[in-house]
C-alpha cells in the first residue's frame, strides 16, 4: 500500500516507508535487543533496547541518509546492496597486508576493507578504557615498526595511514 501511495508524491518521509521490527535472539547486549528496518531496504536498520527505541534509531538513520543523499529509493522498492569503494585502499595493498599482520595481528585477506574503513572498527565498542589502551598501543606499535606517527590521523580512513607509511618509506629510500 505504501508503495502505491508513493507514486503520488516525490519527496518521501520516514512514515511513507513500510517498516518491521524484530527481537534479536542472540543479542549479547541490551542496546541491540531489538531491530527495526525498512522493508526491502536491507541496509536501513536501527537497534535498541525496545522495539520503540529500535524504530527511533531507524528514524535517525533514515534522517541521516536523507540529509546526505540526493535520491531516496521509492518506498517498498527493493534497494540493492552497494559496496563501498576500495579504490584508495587497494593502492596500498602491500602495506595494508604488512600493517594488519604486524600491528593488528589480523590476516588482511580474511576481511573486507573499504576506503571508509577506520581503526575504530577494530575497537571494542563497550569499554572506553580498553578502547583508549588499544588506540595507544596501535599508535605506539606503528611508531616503533614504521617510524610513523599516526596520532593525528588515527580516526582517518586506513588508506591514509598506509599512504603515510609508504611516503615515509619512499622518502627514506631516496
Amino acid at each position: 500500500m505504501k508503495r502505491l501511495k508513493s507514486h503520488f508524491k516525490k519527496d518521501w518521509e520516514f512514515d511513507d516507508y513500510p517498516k518491521k521490527t524484530w527481537k534479536n535472539p542472540n543479542a549479547g547486549v541490551k542496546n541491540v535487543a531489538f531491530g527495526a528496518g525498512i522493508i526491502n531496504w536491507s541496509t536501513m536498520v536501527g537497534h535498541g533496547e525496545t522495539p520503540e527505541k529500535a524504530l527511533s534509531a531507524l528514524k535517525e538513520n533514515f534522517k541521516l541518509y536523507k540529509d546526505n543523499n540526493d535520491d531516496l529509493p521509492r518506498p517498498g522498492k527493493k534497494v540493492p546492496l552497494k559496496f563501498a569503494s576500495t579504490d584508495q585502499i587497494n593502492k596500498y595493498e602491500k602495506t595494508a597486508v604488512d600493517f594488519f599482520e604486524k600491528i593488528l595481528k589480523i590476516d588482511y585477506y580474511e576481511g573486507f576493507y573499504s576506503d571508509g574503513s577506520i581503526l575504530a572498527h577494530f575497537e571494542p565498542y563497550d569499554n572506553d578504557e580498553q578502547v583508549s589502551k588499544m588506540k595507544e598501543e596501535i599508535i605506539k606499535r606503528t611508531l616503533l615498526i614504521y617510524d610513523v606517527d599516526i596520532t593525528d590521523i588515527y580516526n582517518e580512513p586506513l588508506w591514509k595511514i598506509f599512504e603515510r607509511i609508504e611516503n615515509k618509506n619512499n622518502n627514506d629510500s631516496c
